[in-house]
């Protein structure tokens, strides 16, 4: 096959052309290797480019509404997810509550009037130990023979 007009003939791979018929100038194969990297003629730095000080007035009136209109969206969701939380809070402390009722309901128990009694329980018998509580709603509440008196969960007070 003969080279046409213009073109350099077909050479082996890592060989560049010879002279400056393209207005490359001649060079030999790179130490790296990397024969498809070209000769850098800027510098990185100056390839970078300005952008515009300033953008329109209808450009900027637009990014704010649609800054607005994030705003209000985000807004949105936080109430909407605040909502659930406090529903699914309030379902849960209504099911624990239910829960101890029934469970208060259906026990059978045994009075324990000795102390020597329970003085003479291995650990494990008193863990089966249960014992009776006013919450302060007023209700009647099996709990734990060594739990406290009192409430352990106190009722948070919000300022308004």
């Amino acid at each position: 096959r003969l080279p046409s007009e213009g073109r350099q003939p077909d050479l082996p791979p890592g060989r560049m052309p010879r002279g400056g018929s393209d207005g490359r100038e001649a060079r030999g194969r790179p130490v790296s290797g990397r024969l498809w990297k070209g000769v850098e003629t800027q510098r990185a730095s100056a390839l970078r480019t300005v952008k515009a000080t300033q953008t329109s007035w209808e450009a900027r009136r637009r990014q704010r509404e649609a800054a607005k209109l994030t705003q209000e969206r985000q807004a949105e969701l936080l109430a909407s997810r605040k909502a659930r939380l406090v529903e699914a809070r309030a379902k849960r402390e209504e099911k624990r509550a239910r829960k101890q009722r029934n469970e208060f309901k259906s026990v059978s128990y045994q009075v324990i009037n000795n102390e020597q009694t329970i003085k003479s329980m291995s650990k494990k018998q008193l863990r089966m130990i249960k014992r009776t509580r006013v919450s302060k709603e007023g209700e009647v509440e099996l709990v734990d023979a060594y739990a406290p008196t009192y409430d352990p969960r106190p009722t948070k007070k919000r300022r308004p």
